[in-house]
């Protein structure tokens, strides 16, 4: 049986601080993290009932470290910690200590991450069904992201989030996720090796979504020549035609011109949504959970090379990015060239804001052969930025893959 190799168990004086645009140690030193996502969006336990603990394994824990991981992006459903309005979970708070407090005997530090997709358990995961204010139902994409932009359902909820709207007891939603931050900071936030909160995962404009991406459409289709933007989203519809659309985005130029021209209808959510979101989250943790450092993410059209109006980022910058085939069969055939612009974007915003940046997701390789030339191209742009960043993201038998072998450090 294999025994277990515990390294340094992070004590106080390892608290890792955001000064300027660096994470430094103790000691004054910068440090710079190759991260794992370990998220759990729900699976079915073999009884009916839906669980959100990680099937990774002790084991698993220690083959990342060996690997030369040093951070885990830890991801939570709230979902799980808050079933109910005002119940939390205890168990499943329990369950995150121990993971923390594993992931610390191995030597990582650790980013929380509040995860979500297409924002609520009922659609995807994330909030919990009582706090889903929809009356519209919810059907299903092929491709499972295209619900941020046609689902009604979806965008109602959003909507009623950002808005804040009295859900059970007449509490506002919003003012539920603040105080279940509050509890989920306060229980894990004095760990020292809990470096940062990311407190939302790729958070969207709800019912501005569609607007956001059908300027998108009609741009590319007005800059390329390709046609309108209805004749785009027909051709985007198509997997084959859209890859053949895609052809014309490798020009840096042209792609960095269409985040430009939609840079101006994208820019209010993050100014006068997420910029006093982040701050009252920040001002909320601070009281909970002091010291630790909260990581502004972008919203979700930056993911993709939009440039990030932010002006609030209380710790430091969490970016996303991906290229445009992510989720597809097409991810071997990603560009360079369009994910050198989507960073380039993200590195204006830290030059801007002044603070560190994280990386929270890339990659995304999952089992594809042909992704190491463009791994290495990613990787070797965080390098060269000086950027820590979490791969997307763990899964059995990781290092039986060519993206495992790519991430393998020693």
């Amino acid at each position: 049986m294999r025994a277990t190799t515990l390294r340094y168990v992070p004590t106080m004086a390892h608290r890792i601080v955001a000064r300027g645009t660096s994470f430094v140690d103790e000691a004054g030193r910068e440090r710079i993290f190759h991260g794992i996502n370990l998220v759990e969006k729900g699976h079915d336990d073999g009884s009916g009932t839906r669980t959100y603990r990680g099937v990774w394994t002790p084991a698993d824990l220690d083959d990342l470290a060996d690997a030369g991981f040093d951070l885990a992006r830890l991801g939570f459903v709230w979902a799980a910690v808050e079933p109910e309005p005002g119940r939390y979970d205890e168990s499943y708070l329990a369950w995150l200590e121990e993971q923390v407090d594993l992931l610390a005997a191995r030597g990582f530090h650790v980013i929380l991450d509040a995860h979500q997709d297409l924002y609520s358990d009922a659609f995807g995961d994330g909030a919990p069904a009582w706090a889903t204010l929809t009356e519209q139902p919810f059907e299903p994409t092929e491709l499972w992201s295209d619900a941020y932009l046609t689902s009604p359902a979806v965008h109602e909820a959003w909507d009623a989030f950002w808005a804040n709207r009295p859900g059970p007891g007449g509490v506002g939603i919003q003012d539920r996720f603040v105080a279940m931050w509050r509890t989920v900071g306060a229980r894990l936030g004095g760990r020292e090796a809990v470096l940062g909160f990311d407190v939302l995962n790729e958070p969207v404009p709800g019912s501005g979504a569609p607007e956001i991406f059908g300027y998108l459409l009609g741009t590319f289709g007005e800059l390329t020549g390709l046609g309108d933007a209805t004749q785009m989203a027909a051709a985007f519809a198509d997997p084959a035609r859209k890859l053949a659309a895609l052809d014309h985005l490798t020009d840096a130029d042209l792609y960095r011109a269409l985040g430009d021209a939609a840079a101006p209808i994208a820019a209010p959510f993050e100014t006068d949504v997420l910029d006093p979101f982040y701050a009252r989250l920040a001002a909320a943790l601070s009281e909970a959970a002091p010291g630790v450092v909260v990581l502004r993410g972008n919203g979700y059209f930056s993911n993709m090379g939009v440039p990030c109006a932010a002006n609030v980022a209380p710790g430091a910058y969490a970016p996303h990015g991906y290229d445009l085939v992510v989720d597809t069969d097409a991810v071997p055939l990603a560009s360079d060239e369009r994910v050198a612009v989507i960073f380039e974007r993200h590195r204006e915003t830290q030059e801007r804001l002044g603070v560190p940046v994280i990386v929270g997701e890339w990659g995304a390789f999952g089992r594809h052969e042909g992704v190491r030339a463009h791994g290495r191209f990613l990787l070797d742009l965080f390098a060269s930025y000086g950027w820590s960043h979490a791969y997307w993201c763990w899964e059995p038998g990781l290092f039986e893959t060519e993206a495992g072998a790519l991430l393998r450090r020693r």
